[in-house]
């Protein structure tokens, strides 16, 4: 009898060990379990809060140049519409020159129908004063309109050098926007995975 309760106790003591064992071991891997838990919470922490200093650190830089590349754009607006202006000056005063030169053609049909009474000038020598006068007063229309050709080549020559003057300030503000945006992406320059 005191042998079967050894027996007993033993089965016990054994059944008493291997639960202990498996507890410590049950209460390990929990331990390991919340240690990675608190582990990876940490690093997603970090990483959450690396990335909202780095779009807080961004926002205003990006911001600003927005808005540059908005007030480059208007300015260049404006040029351009200035620029249209001339050239609709300039298509006004092409038609104007190409209205003289129909005149001018004009006068220059006159002036070959008065020459070409001259091989009869022996049968009209009565009429040639007629015929020069209508030459002369051709001359006259000729005249007035090569010097208003000259003045509206003037003109032309004027809006030219005022578009020219447009591009400038284009180009100008183009390349005040290059740099701009050269300046605004340095400091992405800082960042490791950005900056090259």
């Amino acid at each position: 009898m005191d042998n079967e309760n050894s027996d007993g106790d033993d089965t016990a003591l054994v059944a008493f060990r291997i639960i202990r064992e498996r507890l410590r071991g049950a209460i390990a891997g929990a331990e390991e379990i919340d240690y990675r838990g608190v582990r990876d919470s940490r690093r997603t922490f970090l990483i959450g809060r690396a990335s909202l200093f780095m779009v807080m650190l961004l926002t205003l830089p990006v911001f600003f140049l927005i808005w540059s590349l908005v007030g480059s754009m208007g300015t260049i607006t404006d040029r351009m519409g200035d620029m249209k202006q001339h050239v609709n000056e300039m298509r006004g005063n092409f038609d104007e020159v190409s209205n003289l030169v129909a005149a001018i053609d004009a006068s220059v049909v006159t002036m070959s129908s008065s020459i070409e009474v001259i091989p009869s000038m022996e049968r009209r020598l009565a009429g040639m004063r007629g015929d020069f006068d209508a030459m002369t007063s051709a001359m006259r229309g000729i005249t007035p309109n090569v010097t208003h050709i000259d003045r509206t080549l003037g003109i032309m020559d004027q809006d030219m050098a005022q578009m020219n003057y447009a591009f400038g300030f284009v180009n100008r503000d183009v390349f005040l926007m290059g740099r701009n945006v050269n300046q605004m992406s340095s400091p992405l320059r800082m960042i490791p995975f950005l900056g090259r």
